[in-house]
């Protein structure tokens, strides 16, 4: 079972390959296919605008400064940014964020070939076929690939410089001038979109240093000890000045200062500060000051396909096992080095942010990079699997494990198909799916689903009020902001900010309750995915009339005879009783926990969102009127 390059063509190696460039080629046709349906998320515009002002940095000759202060992306790379501003001179029938869309779900295609070949450098092409597979079943990837503009495209340069990083251990000392140089690039691309991508060098340095202490032990030379030393120093050295420039190419900000400002922005975004929120997890709502080592194994363990997550497991006490067991054998140090370095990938940025405390919201999001690298390890293990089982039974073994493989694929890719285009909120069967997860941790935190939800609404009133449908100018609102809402509605529709009464439909998806707000109003349409409610759209012209029992008033008793006064009256007496009544069923606010039933005041709408208004006014935006986004979030 262990992780090994294959030196020797197998028999079925070329079948293997071409099996899996066939499924890749599918899953990229799909892609293509159905890149349009996904909705703008909050993060998009931002980075839309930066791109812009990085490439005026550029054409003005460096005169246009506004990259370099741009918010807090200016302590971003531009890499996606700035390929997505020179992408829409070359798409231009498309809008801005029709092109990027295209662009990201490009990107997000990259990443599954880039997958592909990191399980091919672990196990051979067997591995590399389950990595492409796997990958290609996870939800919480796909449903980022056309519409996060930040942390896909990170999780794409991460995986392929994965990749040619272990591929470039097994050629210790003599690194392949080739290699190294798809190394660099692959390292500066992950950079240029998040610094994080500094881990790979990292990876690279500490991969050296122990590959050149051992050697040195084992030979007992300090001569050879030196040019080992030397020789790897000298190609880790051109590998990180190589993946400097590329990196430097894209972000403006960090040419003014090359070594200390990408530095800078190491410390700054290892204690992000400026973006705080409440958020449910675990059923509770909670800071994302305050979250502990619990939330990436909760959200890592019930967002990952549920075969995978077993397999990682498993996969992590046979790889530590492997290890210990193998650390004596000279001829297996490489395997192991390139084992270790693969456990070390997977586990060392988790107990990193734990230790810094750093903080963390949306879900896995902020470590969507692991979620590649996790899968090709995933599928390193269930190669081992196959081949013992293969082994052992022979051709009845090999079908069977090729049916249970086919079996959990379908299974995870129907869940997709259902959940279509909002897959990024799946949650796994540990939790009894996303209609499990709703109000016990994020779900669409991104807004992604208003679009959908509009044109549900669209559907809804055509279907319903067909003649007044085509005779009305409806007028809508919601915490999702004018252009989200907007993007899918025909031209009878119009947003309107104000007041509640100023606008006709409130669309609310259910992060910090929005979809509690009006519950007065009754609910015209609801999107929904695998039973889970994900948006809610009430007519705010219309209020909920709640019935209430006739009470029986009890008559009251008769005030003592005295020869001045006369028995009450029983009408004063039931008509007293009924007002207290009446007093009495009327409707009362409800305290609920997050996302179910009700919410104060402070829950009901979101925090962060500049929509965010009581019952009484409509949803305010921001200084951009079309997107009232939160703030920049942390890397």
């Amino acid at each position: 079972m262990t992780p090994e390059f294959p030196r020797t063509i197998g028999r079925y190696d070329r079948l293997y390959d071409g099996l899996a460039v066939l499924a890749l080629l599918v899953m990229t046709l799909v892609a293509l296919l159905t890149w349009q349906d996904y909705g703008i998320t909050w993060d998009e515009n931002y980075h839309l605008d930066y791109g812009e002002h990085i490439l005026a940095f550029y054409g003005s000759g460096f005169e246009d400064q506004t990259a370099v202060t741009f918010r807090i992306d200016y302590l971003y790379g531009g890499g996606f940014d700035l390929s997505g501003a020179l992408f829409r001179r070359l798409a231009k029938p498309l809008d801005r964020n029709d092109a990027i869309h295209l662009l990201g779900t490009l990107v997000g295609v990259a990443g599954l070939w880039g997958t592909w070949r990191l399980g091919r450098v672990l196990g051979g092409p067997r591995a590399g076929l389950l990595a492409a597979l796997f990958l290609g079943a996870t939800s919480v990837y796909w449903g980022h690939m056309a519409n996060n503009p930040k942390d896909l495209p990170f999780a794409v340069g991460y995986v392929w410089g994965m990749g040619f990083l272990l591929q470039a251990i097994r050629t210790f000392p003599r690194v392949p001038r080739s290699l190294a140089i798809k190394l660099a690039i692959a390292i500066g691309l992950a950079m240029s979109v998040r610094i994080g991508g500094m881990l790979l060098v990292c990876y690279l340095g500490a991969a050296i240093g122990v590959w050149v202490l051992y050697h040195g032990w084992l030979r007992r030379d300090a001569e050879a000890t030196y040019r080992y030393g030397r020789r790897l120093a000298l190609t880790g050295i051109g590998v990180v000045a190589g993946a400097w420039v590329v990196m430097l190419v894209w972000w403006p900000w960090a040419l003014y200062d090359p070594i200390k400002r990408p530095l800078a922005a190491v410390r700054r975004m290892s204690q992000f500060m400026d973006h705080h929120r409440k958020m449910p997890f675990a059923g509770e709502l909670v800071s994302n000051f305050d979250v502990d080592w619990r939330y990436m194994p909760h959200y890592f363990g019930l967002k990952m396909p549920e075969f995978v997550i077993v397999l990682f497991v498993v996969g992590t006490v046979v790889g530590v096992g492997l290890l210990l067991h193998r650390a004596r054998r000279v001829r297996c140090f490489t395997d192991n080095l390139v084992l270790g370095t693969l456990l070390f990938s997977l586990w060392f940025p988790w107990l990193y942010a734990v230790h810094k405390e750093s903080v963390l919201y949306d879900g896995l999001r902020h470590f969507l990079f692991e979620v590649p690298v996790m899968v090709a390890a995933t599928a390193w293990l269930a190669n081992a699997i196959i081949d013992r089982v293969v082994r052992r039974f022979g051709t009845p073994g090999a079908v069977g494990a090729g049916a249970v493989v086919a079996v959990l694929c379908a299974d995870q890719y129907a869940t997709m198909a259902r959940l279509h285009p909002h897959e990024y909120v799946y949650f796994n069967r540990f939790i009894g799916g996303v209609k499990g997860a709703v109000g016990q941790y994020d779900t669409d935190y991104y807004a992604e689903t208003y679009g959908d939800a509009a044109a549900l609404l669209a559907r809804e009133l055509w279907k319903e009020h067909p003649d007044e449908y085509l005779n009305s100018m409806y007028r809508v609102a919601g915490c999702g902001g004018k252009q989200r809402i907007m993007r899918r509605l025909p031209p009878n529709f119009e947003y309107r900010k104000g007041k509640k009464g100023e606008y006709d439909f409130w669309l609310g998806y259910t992060r910090q309750n929005c979809h509690l707000r009006h519950s007065d109003s009754p609910v015209v349409a609801t999107l929904t995915r695998d039973d889970a409610v994900l948006n809610v759209v009430r007519d705010v012209r219309r209020r909920i009339t709640r019935k209430t029992k006739p009470s029986r008033a009890k008559p009251s008793k008769p005030a003592p005879r005295t020869p001045t006064r006369t028995p009450s009256s029983p009408s004063g007496a039931s008509a007293t009783a009924g007002a207290a009544d009446d007093d009495a069923t009327e409707p009362k606010p409800s305290m609920a926990r997050p996302g179910n039933d009700a919410a104060d005041a402070d829950d009901a709408a979101p925090a962060d969102d500049a929509a965010a208004v009581d019952d009484e006014a409509g949803p305010a935006d921001d200084a951009s009127a079309d997107d009232p986004e939160p703030a920049e979030d942390s890397p």
